[in-house]
């Protein structure tokens, strides 16, 4: 099961925030799973590899150098996607709470949705759902695909941080992913295609910062982009492109690059 969880809130009183809010939506995802499931929580506090999980910064608000300011009756609003039954189960389960604690600030939740037509941002979908358009080939595979990264993106390689978004690094993260907790295996094939079969065919980037662990001088900076990029398939070969459509919506869910689970790498797919 894939989720896209949108909790929105705002504040009781007029509130100034850090700019960047990952790893606060990140904790405040812990807490909650930590109150109903406690054991789920403190595996995912240790997971090792490929996390089934990814947290958003917050939309909303105003930017101001390195704060978020915002007000009551300002709708903020935060996603959290699953990858598992397990986790998606965990998140819709129960009543949502009254309120979060969001980086010290108390707000008060005014949704907690995963259906789509309540929040565009919103869904809950199986693989099978998600994957039966391409691989029954009951859907067109687009030569073209535009990818909008909307939270800082960047990638890891040999220790090093690359913010670009190669072929190779998009599609072969989110194949990793894709076979390490959907019920149907793709071949790590896929890759090698979106190497030497994709190309960047246009692109809108900027470098964009977020900031991390730490304060004042000390605070943690990483560097990503943000933007759009469309790709273009120099091969037509309609089963490999299935492959790269269907991995292009997972996207959605999955995230892109490193620390997705802390703000960084939030995708979707731009149609048209």
């Amino acid at each position: 099961m894939l989720t896209s969880l949108v909790v929105t809130f705002t504040p009781s009183a007029p509130a100034a925030l850090p700019r960047d809010l990952g790893r606060a939506a990140h904790a405040v995802l812990l807490r909650q799973l930590g109150q109903q499931q406690p054991a789920l929580a403190e595996r995912l506090h240790n997971w090792q590899g490929p996390k089934p999980f990814t947290c958003s910064g917050v939309f909303g608000g105003a930017r101001h150098e390195d704060q978020l300011l915002a007000n009551p009756g300002d709708g903020l609003w935060l996603r959290y996607t699953a990858l598992t039954a397990e986790l998606s189960t965990a998140l819709l389960a129960g009543p949502p709470p009254s309120h979060i604690d969001l980086a010290g600030t108390r707000m008060t939740v005014t949704g907690w949705t995963a259906e789509a037509n309540a929040h565009a941002r919103a869904a809950n979908i199986s693989y099978e759902a998600l994957a039966a358009p391409y691989l029954l080939a009951r859907e067109r595979a687009e030569r073209r695909i535009t990818l909008r990264f909307v939270s800082p993106t960047a990638f890891k390689s040999h220790g090093q941080v690359v913010p670009l978004p190669l072929p190779a690094s998009v599609f072969g993260g989110l194949i990793e992913k894709w076979n390490t907790y959907a019920p149907i295996a793709l071949p790590p094939e896929t890759k090698r295609f979106a190497e030497a079969c994709l190309a960047i065919s246009r692109y809108r980037l900027r470098t964009a910062v977020l900031r991390g662990k730490g304060s004042g001088d000390e605070i943690a900076r990483i560097s990503g982009f943000v933007g759009e990029v469309s790709y273009v398939a120099t091969n037509p070969d309609r089963y490999w492109l299935g492959l790269i459509n269907l991995l292009s919506d997972f996207a959605f869910f999955a995230g892109v690059g490193y620390q997705t689970t802390q703000g960084m790498g939030q995708v979707r797919r731009i149609n048209g």
